[in-house]
Order: structure tokens, then C-alpha cells, then sequence
């Protein structure tokens, strides 16, 4: 058994030891150590101390429903019950891979849910299958808008995967802040100070130290972009599919047990149904052509996901 076959083992056990049944702790082990596979450590197992003392608190239903509420040819809005997000995520995730194939393209919109980790995770499960998937979230406030010092909007990401035939895929994922917030902790834990441009203090002040950033606020990227795009989601995400949003999404470490009412949306594309069985040589000539244009000397051109996928396969 390799290492992370032994992982998901002792993840799987230790959630079935809390109470979680045995297919949603496979898939949250899957998720967790998916993860760190690739890289994503702050949204890896280290997470997993954090999730069982939220079940210990009450803050997950381990016997969710998870029913679909509205549907047409082209989307459904699906309530996750307050289920591990790994786990209605999947759910919303899997059924949106069932129903493009006869539509071709279908959206799932999701409320009443937890924050669901890596969002590329998600758009890889579809990759795999040569679906093309679009999967954000929003998130508790950890951002202010422009001009204000108050936490309204979070960083909300958003991931997207194009498969490759024959190669690796391009991967897209990030958040909509100059980085993740929980990177902050990431930098604690090794006494590091943070990087200039990454977040302000409690009263909107530039800060350069994890715990003053880890109360106040971590800026959007690009500034106003990153903004506009964190607002995006979170109307696309969490207002259109019924959740909460701005700052009333519940935040994840909360001591009183409450849910987060997170939002979903996740877009699968047939690109066969699409295009047609074209969709292959073209994907190939679209990476060819950019990975043969100039590059800068001494420098080979990048695409997105790149870095992860060079991880995973020097790790596997």
C-alpha cells in the first residue's frame, strides 16, 4: 500500500470513528488527500483535525438528504443538507455529470452547505471522465469591499480543468484574494512574516504579521478586479442558489456549532457535444501552439496547473 493509500485509510477511519458514514468519509479522505497530492497542502489533511472537531461541535448533519429542488434540461439547485462540503459538493458534482450527457452542457446551483476545500477537485473528477468543468464557491467574509475596512465578501474560488488527451490537463484554481487567508496560518507556523500587498490589520492598516492579518483582512487580487470577481461569485454562487451571502455566509470555525450555508456552482461542458470529436486535435494544437511560441530566454512557457501537475507527478 502506498502512502496515499495508507492516508485515505487513516482518514477514513478516524471520520467513521466520529460518526460519518463510510462513503462520505472516503470521499472526504479522497478530497483531503487529493490535496496534498497536488501540492494544495493548506486544503489538505492538515484540514482534518479541523473538520472533526466541527462534526465533535454539531456543525455537520452526517445524515443529510441532499435534494434536488428545482431542475430543467439545463440546471438544477440541489440543497446539501449541511453535509461535509467535500460531500455535497460531490454529490452536485456527480449528478451535473449525469445530466450532461443529454444536454451537453448543465449547471447545478447549491445552497445550505460547508466549505468544500480544494475547488480543483472537483473540476478534476470531471477532467477525468473529458468533461471541461467550471466549479466556484463563496465563502465567509475575509475581504472588505474597495474604499472599506469592514469584512463584507470572501475569497471566494473558483476552479476550472480542461482535459488533454494524452497529456496532462490545464488546471486552473485560485482564490479571488491575493492568496488564500489560510496561508496566514502557513506562515505562522513557521515564524515567517508575510509578504507586503497581502493584507491589511483590524483597522485596515498594511500588515506584514500572520496573527494581525489573521483578524483583519487579506486584499483582493488584482485590486479592483479580484474584487469585481469575489462579487461575481458570490451572486452567481451564493445569492442565485439560495445560500447566504456576503458577510452572513457562517464562518468555519464557529464555536457554536451553527452551519455556514455556503453556495455552489458548478458548470460541466461535453466538449464533444459540443464541438465534435475535433475536440481532441484542437485542444492538442491550442497547447502545442503556446508551449512552441518565443519564450524569454533561459524561460519555457507555463500554462496554468503546470506546477501542481509537476508536483504530482514527482511525488507520486
Amino acid at each position: 500500500m502506498n502512502a496515499g493509500s495508507v492516508k485515505r485509510a487513516q482518514t477514513v477511519e478516524r471520520l467513521v470513528a466520529e460518526g460519518v458514514p463510510f462513503e462520505h468519509a472516503q470521499t472526504m479522505a479522497d478530497c483531503l488527500v487529493t490535496a496534498d497530492d497536488y501540492g494544495v497542502t493548506s486544503h489538505g489533511c492538515r484540514m482534518l483535525d479541523a473538520h472533526l472537531d466541527k462534526i465533535r461541535r454539531g456543525g455537520y448533519n452526517l445524515a443529510p438528504t441532499m435534494s434536488v429542488l428545482r431542475e430543467t434540461a439545463a440546471f438544477a439547485v440541489i440543497d446539501g443538507d449541511n453535509a461535509l462540503g467535500p460531500v455535497s459538493a460531490m454529490r452536485c458534482m456527480q449528478y451535473a455529470m449525469q445530466k450532461v450527457k443529454d444536454s451537453g452542457v448543465f449547471t447545478v446551483f447549491s445552497r445550505n452547505n460547508n466549505t468544500f476545500g480544494p475547488a480543483f477537485y472537483y473540476s478534476l473528477k470531471a477532467a477525468e471522465q473529458g468533461y471541461i468543468a467550471f466549479v466556484c464557491s463563496n465563502s465567509p467574509a475575509q475581504m472588505a469591499p474597495i474604499g472599506g475596512k469592514e469584512k463584507m465578501l470572501g475569497t471566494n474560488p473558483f476552479a476550472a480543468v480542461i482535459p488533454v488527451p494524452g497529456g496532462d490537463p490545464i488546471m486552473l484554481d485560485m482564490a479571488t484574494s491575493v492568496v488564500a487567508k489560510s496561508k496566514f496560518k502557513e506562515y505562522k507556523e513557521r515564524s515567517e512574516r508575510l509578504p507586503e500587498g497581502w493584507a491589511l490589520d483590524e483597522n485596515g492598516n498594511p500588515t506584514t504579521d500572520p496573527d494581525e492579518a489573521m483578524r483583519g483582512l487579506v486584499l483582493p487580487m488584482a485590486g479592483f478586479k479580484g474584487y469585481g470577481i469575489a462579487m461575481l461569485i458570490d451572486v452567481i454562487a451564493g445569492a442565485l442558489s439560495g445560500a447566504a451571502y456576503l458577510n452572513r455566509v457562517g464562518r468555519f470555525y464557529g464555536e457554536d456549532g451553527s452551519h455556514m450555508n455556503v453556495g455552489f456552482c458548478l458548470t460541466v461542458i461535453d466538449p464533444y457535444a459540443v464541438l465534435g470529436e475535433e475536440y481532441d486535435a484542437i485542444v492538442r494544437d491550442y497547447i502545442d501552439t503556446l508551449r512552441g511560441s518565443a519564450s524569454a530566454e533561459g524561460r519555457a512557457i507555463a500554462l496554468p496547473g503546470d506546477d501542481r501537475m509537476a508536483y504530482f507527478h514527482h511525488n507520486r
